[in-house]
């Protein structure tokens, strides 16, 4: 089963009192659920039987930071910050005024209170500042991310961990140069990933298909995965 829902995506039904108010239904399925982030959970997902496809945020944030929190490149003393800008259709399709593209301006929403929060830290195993804009387009994701490095920490270095991860996974595209635009993912499955580094500062922008890798398409990647067509 590949579920899209946020029901499975942490084994812990504390989890679920505490961020989604409500007494999960099914403890016991917790433990066989695979977290889909399918560039990280492919040897899981082979032989996964509930399947958890992570959210549309997290996809683009945990792409960008768990191979420099992996390689240990980041001070998290500071926590990372994370500004992210979603299309009308991250916030579904039910006929509110505050969906009408008359309505809709660029505005924060969810401010510490958004459950993607725990989901992201949950996952990457440290604590993050995030906090979700709604923007007037209708799909797509930008996340400007802004971390600090530990001292003596380069730029090569941040490209090479990046490299590592993901110069065999098809489905993330990471610039050489420059930052990636939303343009180059909306109606595509792939999660770009570009970054710039001064000093110690290091700022990382992905950009994704709210509708596509971070949601169908992830789910079809993972289904791929599990039933070894890739």
């Amino acid at each position: 089963m590949f579920d899209l829902s946020g029901a499975f995506r942490v084994n812990d039904s504390a989890f679920y009192e505490k961020y989604y108010g409500f007494t999960h239904q099914h403890p016991e399925l917790l433990e066989q659920a695979v977290y889909g982030l399918a560039e990280w959970s492919a040897n899981k997902l082979k032989e996964a039987n509930l399947i958890a496809v992570p959210g549309c945020y997290p996809t683009a944030a945990q792409l960008s930071l768990k191979p420099l929190i992996d390689a240990g490149l980041l001070d998290l003393n500071q926590w990372p910050v994370i500004n992210a800008t979603s299309g009308v259709s991250g916030a579904g399709r039910k006929a509110a005024l505050s969906n009408s593209f008359c309505e809709v301006s660029l505005q924060p929403y969810g401010v510490f209170t958004h459950r993607h929060q725990p989901e992201i830290a949950t996952h990457l195993g440290a604590e993050v500042i995030f906090t979700p804009h709604l923007g007037n387009f209708p799909r797509g994701i930008l996340e400007t991310i802004t971390c600090r490095l530990k001292a003596g920490v380069t730029h090569t270095q941040v490209a090479q961990a990046l490299q590592q991860a993901y110069g065999d996974k098809p489905l993330v595209r990471l610039y050489d140069k420059g930052v990636p635009a939303l343009k180059n993912v909306v109606g595509l499955p792939f999660c770009d990933i570009g970054f710039a580094v001064q000093g110690e500062h290091l700022i990382v922008v992905a950009t994704e298909d709210n509708l596509l890798k971070g949601a169908a398409a992830q789910a079809v990647q993972c289904a791929n995965i599990r039933f070894g067509l890739c």
